[in-house]
């Protein structure tokens, strides 16, 4: 019984010593991916990993579906200290690293081979800009490429003007727009669906599987199959709360939380698929892209990128974006 008694008081010393030798360091990231969502299951799983691999010494915290607020109340909470980082689709991004802006004007890329040879080359390039702007990023994920669809038919520029075009609150957007010589009304994402309803718009955008998860799908009875945009995301942490991660750890953490964000490509691609198809088969008519249709807008985009280049994003990122797609084009 005493020789029991002796390996309990040694076991529990030997348990309080793994339990407090080592720190344990929560990061609390906060996203707007809606929870079951493969943007949140991606989360979910880096989180496993993460406490696994480290032994219980650096655990995620993660707040879906926007519990944490917006995108803006969520970078200034990391301000706060009230998290450390967070999942980010959209105004984040262009406040953390805002070169990444460029990758998402309009009529950049021409398809996926296109963004898979590029990435590679330019995001070690964002990684140093988002680290100079305070955060350190865990990885990159695809949201997508972006469509337009409509309550009329959308077959070129002229169409497009003639509808009721929703205009975000984004200045690259703006821009095209006014480019464009098309007349938008601005609402809030969440105004969309009621406003398609009642006809206040008529032409919306976003990535497929986005557009199906907020049910305009059911209001609208056209898309074009022009790629408009292309949209990127990712995962970042704050360089202070990255600091106070264990400098073991570190390698092991980012790479856990990038692996689980380069494996979100497939599934993206394969949602934005599948989200195409279920439109059609609802009713929703594919128009298809024309080239006489693509060159308009792509002289669109070139005017204007006159007031978007050396503002939203730098004259640096541009050339050598497009540098890369010269090379990938032999052009």
């Amino acid at each position: 019984m005493r020789t029991l008694h002796w390996m309990w008081i040694v076991g529990a010393l030997g348990l309080g010593w793994a339990a407090t030798g080592e720190a344990q360091t929560t990061l609390k990231i906060a996203t707007m991916a809606p929870d079951g969502s493969i943007w949140m299951q991606a989360l979910a799983d880096a989180k496993t990993e993460v406490e696994t691999a480290t032994g219980g010494a650096v655990k995620l915290k993660i707040y879906p579906g926007g519990i944490m607020g917006s995108e803006k109340d969520v970078l200034f909470k990391i301000k706060t200290g009230q998290l450390q980082g967070g999942g980010f689709m959209g105004y984040a991004i262009g406040k953390i690293c805002p070169d990444a802006s460029a990758l998402m004007f309009p009529m950049v890329f021409h398809s996926y081979a296109e963004v898979d040879q590029t990435l590679p080359k330019i995001l070690p390039y964002l990684d140093d800009h988002a680290r100079q702007n305070g955060f350190e990023s865990m990885g990159w994920t695809e949201v997508g490429f972006s469509y337009a669809y409509s309550t009329k038919p959308i077959a070129n520029l002229e169409e497009f003007r003639a509808t009721k075009v929703w205009g975000l609150d984004s200045p690259m957007l703006t821009e095209l727009l006014v480019a464009a010589g098309v007349s938008f009304i601005p609402a809030n994402i969440t105004d969309v669906l009621t406003s398609l309803q009642t006809g206040l718009l008529e032409t919306v955008f976003g990535p497929p599987a986005a557009a199906i998860a907020v049910q305009w799908h059911t209001k609208v009875r056209y898309y074009n199959e022009m790629q408009l945009t292309y949209a990127i995301g990712g995962v970042f942490i704050s360089s202070a709360s990255w600091a106070a991660v264990p400098a073991q750890h570190r390698d092991t953490v980012k790479s856990i939380i990038a692996k689980h964000c380069q494996l979100l490509t497939p599934k993206v691609r394969k949602s934005d698929i599948e989200a195409l198809e279920f439109m059609r088969k609802q009713g929703v008519q594919a128009l298809a892209e024309t080239p006489a249709a693509r060159a308009a807008f792509d002289n669109v985009a070139e005017t204007a990128l006159g007031k978007i280049k050396g503002t939203v994003f730098s004259a640096e990122v541009w050339e050598r974006l497009q540098n890369i797609l010269r090379d990938i084009r032999g052009s």
